[in-house]
């Protein structure tokens, strides 16, 4: 809507954050409140969380068309591309005829703000309210139409800066509120080195091609949507970086989540990636020969590099041969050891007849399993690793294959 309106208010300060708490009617949340704003790195980031917003929603709605009794706390709303103005009131007069000049102190926090139609809006916290006012208000305006509910409107600067600070906003919101779910988490978070260094990814990877490799989904292990495989997910990523956080450390003094320590983070985990996609044969085969599909690797999932589950252990195993300057090692044996399932080194351990054993138990057998045959275990810990590994197997004569050659080094 461009006309203008006003609304009375209170005006507050909490830390660096001015507000203004009001109230909206159905009708206004409706015409005025975008459904949705582009705060994040990448468009698709964005719809997913639209996506997610479905389910609540119908419930909400059903709840305002059903019920009397019906209230909300306050949605936090984003203003930007303009701002309104603010216009105090002055209670000296009502101070005097009170007899209570102090009154007179609390005109800086009372007042209207006047808007000109030009501003933008969108819901920073309560996405899921303001969607089903606007469905319950589509399908029964007379019933709502003299419902008036709490907002509070804060200032959105629609730049990187801007962005980064609305969208800490709102996770601090989340966080402090209800638990954010892990999906929405990567997404938003501010704080998490990880899920900023994700997203980095995703948007900016070359090999991911801005997002078109990676599927953005609430669970780790979904990789197809709407008949297309995708290589990953964005979960996946961000529990590759959490793997990875070990080669990191942040500047002395700096914020953990700070540019520099971003720019840092994200050269270590760009390094991964370029590292296993040269010598890791199948990811070489899809992303730079392009001789290959998810949808071909993943069948029956036999190619464990193609799932979470196997690039986080690509992550584990990085994250034990970089430190040492061995990568030499570790990409004769991504060469070298066979992979792919059925009949692969890791057959038993997380794959069993086309299904992915995903237990941590499983998890850590395959990494130690990979170690041993790198070299890198003791002989006691090669006797926990048969123990282990008879174990899952269900094999009690299970033998340990023999390590690499040292054709590497």
């Amino acid at each position: 809507m461009k006309s203008k309106w006003c609304v009375p208010c209170l005006r507050g300060v909490a830390g660096n954050w001015v507000y203004y708490s009001a109230l909206m009617k159905p009708e206004q949340i409706a015409k005025r409140i975008m459904t949705s704003k582009e705060i994040r790195e990448a468009k698709a980031l964005e719809d997913f969380l639209q996506r997610a917003l479905k389910p609540r929603v119908t419930k909400i709605a059903s709840y305002l068309k059903r019920r009397d009794d019906r209230f909300f706390n306050s949605i936090i709303i984003g203003v930007f591309d303009s701002l309104p103005d603010w216009v105090q009131f002055d209670l000296a007069v009502l101070g005097e005829r009170l007899g209570m000049p102090e009154v007179a102190e609390t005109q800086e926090s009372l007042g209207l703000l006047l808007f000109f139609g030009t501003e933008k809006m969108f819901a920073i916290d309560g996405q899921h309210r303001v969607e089903g006012i606007k469905r319950a208000f589509r399908d029964d305006a007379e019933r709502l139409q003299k419902d008036e509910y709490p907002v509070l409107f804060i200032a959105h600067k629609d730049d990187a800066a801007g962005k980064v600070r609305t969208r800490r906003r709102f996770c601090d919101i989340n966080k402090n509120a209800v638990a954010v779910a892990e999906g929405d988490k990567v997404v938003i978070d501010e704080d998490d080195l990880c899920a900023i260094v994700a997203r980095r990814l995703y948007a900016e990877y070359p090999a991911f091609k801005h997002g078109i490799q990676i599927l953005v989904a609430e669970k780790k292990e979904q990789l197809a949507k709407d008949g297309k495989e995708y290589f990953t997910s964005l979960l996946a990523v961000y529990s590759a970086c959490k793997r990875l956080k070990k080669l990191f450390k942040k500047q002395r003094g700096s914020l953990e989540s700070g540019p520099e320590n971003v720019t840092a983070f994200q050269t270590i985990v760009t390094g991964f990636f370029d590292f296993v996609i040269q010598e890791e044969p199948t990811l070489r085969r899809y992303f730079k020969q392009h001789a290959t599909t998810p949808a071909a690797e993943q069948e029956k999932n036999k190619n464990l590099f193609f799932r979470p589950i196997g690039l986080e252990l690509l992550a584990r195993l990085y994250a034990h041969f970089w430190p040492a300057d061995k990568l030499p090692a570790l990409a004769y044996g991504l060469r070298t050891i066979q992979f792919k399932n059925p009949g692969g080194v890791l057959d038993g351990v997380v794959w069993n007849n086309g299904k992915i054993e995903a237990t941590a138990k499983a998890r850590n057998a395959a990494l130690r399993l990979c170690l041993y045959l790198l070299g890198e275990f003791t002989g006691k810990e090669e006797a926990a690793l048969l123990i282990l590994l008879r174990e899952l197997k269900k094999d009690p004569d299970y033998s340990l294959p023999l390590k690499l050659s040292p054709a590497h080094e």
